[in-house]
Parts: C-alpha cells; structure tokens; sequence
C-alpha cells in the first residue's frame, strides 16, 4: 500500500504501549487531517481521518483488501496485539479525500499498456477533464511502481517506489515516473475520487469506533465486578454463571444477549460481540444483566454496600477511561456502578 508521506507527526509507535482508541480521541481533539498507519509483518491497515473524524480505513491482509466500516473495527482489534508500528502523517484536507474516496473504488480506465497508451496523453487527457483521483502504474516485470494524484486536474502529488521497496515522493517525481513507464514499458489503473457521504457511511464508521471503545471499557469492568463479587461467594465462577441466566431473561429486551443468536459472549475477562447495535443499546443490555446478576447473587452483606464496594474497585478503571466514559455518557446509563 503506498501512501503519501505528508508531515510525519508521529512514526514507530509500538502498539505495546498505545491505546489506539485513546490515541485517536487526542487525534480528534486536536482536529487532525491525515492518517494513522498501523503495521504487521504480515498485515497494513490505514484510518484517514478529517478534522479529527475518521472518514473511511482500508486493511490489507493475505492479499485481502477491505474497506469502510469493516476496516475500521478490524484495524482498532489489530492494534490490541504486540509487535506492530503505528505511524501519523498529516496531510491536506483534498488529499485526504482523495485517499478516503477511491480506496476501494472500481478503476475507470484498468490495466492501460504503454503499448497503446502515452502516459503524458492520458495525464493532459485527466487534467483537462478537471479529474480528481489517481493514476497507479505498475512498470513491467514487477521493477517499480508509481502513483499520480490529481485534484480537479492539478497534480498534487507523486509517488514512486522500486523493487525492493522504499519510495520517493513530490511532485517532482512526475518526470521520473513518465520516464521509466515509457523506457519500461508498464501499465496503469486510473480511479475516480467519488464523493464522500458525510451522512450515512460515515455515520456507521464513527459508531463502530465508539462501539468498539465502549466494549474495551466495559470488559474491563466487568472483570473487576467479576474477580470482586466471587471473592465475595463460595465458589469462584459464581457472577459468570449468574450473568449468562440474566441474559437468557433479558433477551427478549435486547435480542443480541440471547445465548442462542450468539452475537455476544463474555468469557475470561473478554467481550466478543459480533452484533451491531447502537452503544446506548449495548450498555443497557449489560447493565441490566449485572443489576439482575446482583440482586440474585448470595453474598453475606447488603446490596447497598456491594454496590459501594464495586464502585470503589473500578475507581482505578473509571480514571484510566475517564475521558471516553463522559464522551459516550456511560455515566449516565450506569450511575450506580461508574458514578459519582
């Protein structure tokens, strides 16, 4: 996947030590245009964001790309894991939207050969047609590759990368580029930047993320709920067992809780949730399963003071994600265990 490299805002993060969901909150409170790349020996995944809002994300793995909505999730799963890089590039807000609109878009011209095509011709042919988008060449036998972009016709940037990899970049290496196709031989794609939806895909994209923020929080909680209610009873898998009864009561209020649709599992301190629900949704549905969990669980000391005890253990969790608690109002919906 080759990108332009913009400003480098941050480079080599390890994902061992960056919350990615946090790290995206300061993204945005900084209103950031550009993207966050996040890098495996085996796997690229890439989130542009405008003005601090991830507008769309592509991944590639196994030969495999996606994009949208099912990117995004992914790429916030895939930074949980060790050993890859994270890098920040700032960039225009059009180049940004190039990027973000024809990553995964169908060629408008595939698989053009300079045996039959001038690479200069087809580029005054764009720039004349006022065209927004790129131009991938891919010189013969595999020896390099470049990219052409262009915003209503004007070259805005230029990329080249050889065989074994590494790249040059600016516009200056538009010459270049011409001049390898033609002595080479290569052939090239062209894909049309389409308009991005600031409604409903981009909508989808910012609840995934919320979604998958709340999630990292909530598991967390319940794991302490969980270590502190069997250090309360005699047997130790006592809240896992009372919260998979409640599920099976609650179901019918929240349809994703039922055990046998199974879109939601919690097991060894880790939510697996395979539903898309709204996040308000998703945290009622939890915590009436912890409510109901409590009130029938058999400990030796009133309820009022179970409650305390449970909130006072997660004081260290409800600093930790304080921001991303009062962003997604998590407060709100369950007082009484990540109040005051």
């Amino acid at each position: 996947m080759i990108l332009p490299k913009g400003e480098a805002v941050y480079e080599n993060l390890r994902t061992s030590f960056v919350d990615l969901n946090s790290f995206l909150q300061s993204l945005k409170e900084d209103d950031f245009t550009g993207y966050v790349q996040l890098s495996f020996w085996d796997y690229e995944g890439v989130l542009f964001l405008e003005a601090g809002e991830i507008v769309n994300a592509i991944e590639e793995a196994q030969g495999r790309i996606r994009g949208g909505e099912e990117a995004v999730e992914n790429i916030i799963l895939k930074s949980r894991q060790k050993d890859g890089r994270i890098n920040v590039y700032r960039l225009t807000p059009e180049m940004v939207t190039i990027l973000a609109s024809t990553t995964m878009e169908e060629a408008i011209y595939k698989d053009l050969s300079t045996e039959f095509t001038s690479l200069n011709k087809l580029i005054e042919k764009l720039s004349k047609e006022k065209h927004s988008g790129y131009i991938d060449i891919t010189l013969s036998d595999n020896r390099g590759r470049g990219i052409i972009f262009l915003q209503e016709g004007e070259i805005v940037e230029a990329m080249m990368s050889g065989e074994g990899g590494g790249g040059l970049y600016g516009k200056e290496m538009l010459g270049k580029i011409v001049d390898d196709a033609q002595k080479m031989g290569a052939t090239f794609n062209v894909y049309r930047a389409g308009l991005l939806e600031k409604g409903t895909e981009r909508t989808e994209i910012a609840q995934t993320l919320d979604l998958q923020g709340t999630i990292e929080v909530m598991q967390e909680v319940m794991e302490k709920i969980e270590d502190l209610v069997d250090s309360l009873t005699t047997r130790k898998g006592s809240f896992r067992d009372g919260f998979r009864r409640a599920q099976v009561e609650k179901s019918e209020d929240y349809p994703f809780l039922d055990p046998f649709v199974a879109e939601f599992e919690y097991e060894d301190g880790e939510i697996k949730f395979w539903a898309k629900v709204p996040v308000e949704e998703f945290v009622r549905g939890i915590r009436d399963c912890i409510d109901l969990t409590l009130e029938r669980i058999p400990v030796k000391i009133p309820k009022d003071e179970l409650y305390a005890r449970i909130n006072s253990a997660l004081q260290p969790i409800i600093e930790k994600y304080r921001e991303r608690i009062e962003d997604l109002g998590l407060k709100s919906i369950m007082p009484e265990v990540l109040g005051p």
